[in-house]
């Protein structure tokens, strides 16, 4: 074993960790920043796969009770909506039906939902000036009416 070798060696692997932290110094900001970003779209993306399920289930109520009002259909939706949705009471939904009740039978009736998602986005809108959340979702269904 020469000594020569030797200090070459440690030389060498501790300049591989000097590189190997300013890599990791580097990287780490942005690997961060896009896995908030990520989480964030999650969230929404969430939010809107319940507001769709959500007004399907608005849609169907109101087609099945004909005489339903807009007002009956919005507290049917919350009391079966994701804890997302029915959240504060279900403030932050919104519903229109149409056309006004009573629904006759073979008609359409139509439900409209619009959900503001301002309170959901944890980070600076637009993030950075380059990525813009959406304030709100819209969604909308049609059931031919039974009753």
């Amino acid at each position: 074993n020469h000594p020569v070798k030797g200090q070459f060696r440690r030389r060498l692997t501790s300049a591989h960790r000097a590189q190997s932290a300013v890599e990791l110094a580097l990287i780490l900001p942005v690997a961060l920043i896009v896995l908030l970003v990520g989480v964030q779209f999650a969230v929404i993306g969430d939010a809107s796969l319940a507001l769709g399920q959500a007004t399907y289930q608005g849609a169907r109520y109101a087609s099945v009770n004909a005489s339903s009002t807009q007002s009956a259909v919005n507290s049917y939706m919350i009391s079966v909506a994701s804890p997302l949705i029915s959240a504060s009471g279900g403030k932050y939904l919104s519903t229109t039906l149409s056309p006004a009740p009573p629904c006759a039978f073979g008609s359409t009736v139509k439900v409209a939902t619009t959900f503001d998602v301002s309170h959901l986005v944890a980070m600076p809108n637009p993030f950075l000036g380059l990525i813009s959340f959406p304030k709100s979702l819209s969604d909308s269904e049609r059931a031919f009416c039974e009753g």
